[in-house]
């Protein structure tokens, strides 16, 4: 039995070419911000990983010379990769961006402070440890529910979770390198699909 055609080709060709259910659709329309956030993230990662790396901690709580860049660079990471994940996110099931943003805004304010101050606050601790558990909960979460709704490749969004890991714990090892190149991926594939998509 043939298939239906509809304009010389089969319905499923033109079926696949059209815009997804609106409840698939990612934030923001545009993948730009999406591009720049992720490629933003990338370079601060890759500052910070490296800094970390060659740098020698002066000490548990306080920030003195080139730690300045390294907490900056972790403060403008944290800032810098909300709008991807609010891209990634389908439009009604933002909720785990939320979650991730309402630790990552918090950790960026009090790194801030810290920057500012030469050491840490002594609520440090207090702000900085549910954050954290924000943080990753969120990237879980979003990794889950975006997976097959975005246009980044299902390996990328598993790793998302990642992310956290090369920035907070792993971070002495190199792990912000690592994660620099996670982002970098992932701003090319949206860039390039995005430049694929224009094209049509």
């Amino acid at each position: 039995m043939n298939s239906p055609t509809f304009d010389g080709a089969p319905v499923a060709h033109h079926l696949r070419s059209f815009p997804p259910h609106p409840d698939e659709h990612l934030l923001p329309r545009s993948p730009r911000a999406a591009v720049v956030s992720a490629t933003v993230t990338a370079v601060a990662s890759a500052v910070t990983g490296i800094l970390q790396v060659v740098h020698e901690p002066s000490g548990e709580s306080t920030v003195v010379g080139v730690e300045h860049v390294l907490i900056g660079g972790l403060s403008l990471l944290l800032v810098a990769q909300l709008p991807f994940l609010f891209w990634l996110a389908p439009v009604r099931r933002t909720w785990p961006a939320w979650v991730a943003g309402l630790g990552m805004v918090p950790l960026a304010a009090v790194a801030t402070i810290s920057n500012v101050r030469g050491e840490d606050p002594s609520f440090f601790a207090a702000v900085a440890l549910p954050a954290n558990a924000l943080w990753f909960l969120g990237l879980v979460a979003l990794a889950v529910v975006a997976r097959d709704t975005t246009w980044l490749p299902r390996g990328l969004v598993v790793a998302l979770p990642l992310t956290w890991a090369g920035t907070i714990p792993l971070s002495g090892l190199g792990g912000g390198v690592v994660v620099a190149a996670l982002w970098a991926g992932a701003a090319w594939v949206v860039h390039a699909r995005a430049h694929d998509e224009a094209g049509r």
